[in-house]
């Protein structure tokens, strides 16, 4: 039976590397109206990470590795965050009010966590463990992407930031590794996980002793998305492939 709250890629695979995906998807239970959203605004960065979904589907295939993917909107329950987390449910995202997000009661909360958040990351809990039965240590890898520009916010500049909580040899060789190539890269923009400690990279990385990194990419990237997943998908396989055969 299809999973509706996740897409799961080469979950057989026995390669070390995970790929996780968390704002891959964009759609919402029938039940809850689009959270009173219009399509236009489904269609933004406040409800998912433009490319995302197709970046890392075509990264697992070049990589023959596994890949975990949420199905619905990060507006509904954000996968990338702590389960007690206030942004785990906006109200307000980048000025935009989410009304089917407002006066949620326990009940409702709960029944979002059990429904769509927690079989989320029981699913990349259980590939860890898949991963460590074959004898290997794993190595997690998550891909995002950003706006731009927020709504009364400065222009971010770089193309592309590589995210970490605790210094890691994944983020370290990803970075110095992309500063090879044209784009334009950060360290820990254009959000600074050192700050935040969250999202399933570290919650299932760095809390479970594994490597891991996290990607942001800037979405105008993606303004073609065939073009730009496949060009980063280059670029990413060839990256990742490298640390893996070191």
């Amino acid at each position: 039976m299809e999973n509706k709250v996740l897409e799961i890629v080469n979950k057989k695979s026995d390669s070390v590397l995970l790929l996780t995906c968390e704002h891959a998807g964009v759609d919402v239970p029938v039940e809850y109206n689009n959270l009173g959203l219009d399509e236009k605004q489904l269609d933004t960065h406040i409800a998912r990470d433009k490319g995302c979904k197709e970046l890392t589907k075509k990264l697992a295939q070049r990589l023959n590795c596994c890949a975990v993917l949420g199905r619905y909107s990060r507006l509904l329950i954000d996968l990338n965050r702590r389960e007690n987390e206030e942004e785990l449910i906006v109200k307000v995202s980048d000025k935009v009010v989410i009304k089917g997000n407002e006066n949620l009661d326990k009940t409702e909360i709960k029944k979002r966590l059990d429904k769509y958040y927690f079989p989320y990351y029981k699913t990349v809990e259980n590939q860890l463990e898949y991963i460590k039965s074959l004898g290997k240590k794993p190595v997690v890898f998550s891909i995002h992407s950003y706006t731009p520009q927020l709504k009364g916010g400065e222009y971010r500049p770089w193309q592309a930031g590589v995210l970490f909580h605790k210094p890691t040899k994944l983020a370290e060789f990803l970075y110095d590794e992309l500063q090879k190539t044209d784009k334009n890269v950060g360290k820990n923009v254009p959000y600074d996980l050192r700050k935040y400690n969250t999202g399933t990279a570290v919650i299932c990385g760095e809390e479970k002793g594994f490597d891991y990194a996290l990607i942001e990419i800037r979405d105008d990237e993606f303004d073609n998305i065939e073009q730009g997943a496949e060009e980063w998908a280059k670029i990413l396989g060839d990256i990742l492939n490298k640390y893996l055969s070191i």
